[in-house]
């Protein structure tokens, strides 16, 4: 019998990881199948405890929380040499809840537990910024200073609310910044609003900043606010919920990028999945594959063999 360890976030989402938690064991319970779990005390206990569970022996590791859990729960499950000993499964209780979208989750835990009993797996990349694995969208620039702002403050609002209350408040704070880029075969020197580098294609509870990254198909993608004013940013923001974002004459995506590096002569923050963990200089790449998933089954017509509406 395969073991499954939970490893549940209690205060993700303003304690909505604790509480999908319990109607999980209920059903877990239920079924009469096991429920192991192990709770996260703060930021970083989620590496920790995969990683020990990984050494273990475990063969299904399942994240209860939000894309930041996720995130944590990968970066102790994938080692130093690209291995992945056990496949990730989530459940979706946190404020952002993007990567389980792409894994066919629609926001219901028993949906979601089912998915995960099905034990259906899929091979996704990964990100690496810094040494750092990132499941969506790691970047520098504004969308960093939202998340550090956003960081020192409880997470009581829905993941949508949430990113708009820190969009606002940095719009009177950040103005954009003079940032070098290395895409290897393009290098960039200009202001900034933002770099988004793009391993899938929402984060944040649905904002679409490369709305065409997969997850599964080997490389980044990249979106480049250039010097963009406040009135244009608030022009902007609403259409990054659709991804209209991208027709804007200084908004550029690169597609099909490997690595890429950010440098500036400003300490600028550096986050992964909405996480602040460290400062420019960063250097971003794609980990191919490195990354067993427990995922619905496809829809039709969905050649990559990856399920969800965020595909």
């Amino acid at each position: 019998m395969k073991r499954t360890l939970y490893i549940v976030n209690p205060t993700a989402g303003g304690g909505r990881g604790l509480a999908t938690w319990r109607v999980v064991s209920r059903a877990l319970e239920a079924r009469g199948l096991p429920a192991e779990y192990r709770l996260t005390t703060g930021r970083g206990a989620a590496i920790e405890l995969a990683a020990e569970a990984a050494r273990a022996g475990y063969d299904t590791l399942v994240a209860i929380g939000g894309d930041g859990t996720v995130q944590e729960v990968v970066n102790g499950l994938i080692g130093p040499d690209q291995d992945c000993p056990a496949a990730l499964g989530v459940i979706p209780g946190g404020t952002g809840n993007d990567f389980s979208k792409m894994l066919g989750c629609t926001g219901d835990p028993l949906q979601a537990l089912s998915i995960v009993l099905a034990g259906r797996e899929r091979r996704l990349d990964v990100g690496r910024a810094n040494g750092r694995y990132f499941i969506n969208i790691a970047g520098v620039g504004f969308d960093a200073e939202v998340a550090g702002f956003l960081n020192q403050r409880p997470k009581r609002l829905p993941g949508l609310l949430t990113y708009l209350y820190g969009i606002v408040t940095m719009l009177f704070r950040y103005r954009p910044a003079p940032m070098t880029l290395d895409l290897g075969r393009e290098r960039l020197e200009q202001k900034c609003l933002l770099v988004s580098v793009a391993n899938g294609p929402s984060h944040a509870g649905g904002l679409k900043m490369c709305p065409e990254a997969r997850p599964d198909d080997g490389t980044l993608d990249i979106c480049v606010a250039g010097d963009v004013t406040r009135w244009q940013t608030l022009i902007l923001l609403p259409q990054t919920f659709s991804g209209r974002h991208t027709r804007h004459p200084k908004v550029r995506i690169y597609k099909a990028v490997k690595t890429v590096r950010i440098t500036s002569d400003l300490p600028l923050f550096l986050q992964a999945d909405g996480e602040i963990f460290g400062r420019v200089p960063a250097e971003f790449e794609v980990v191919p594959g490195a990354l067993r998933v427990l995922a619905a089954a496809p829809a039709d017509g969905d050649a990559a063999g990856v399920a969800g509406p965020g595909i």
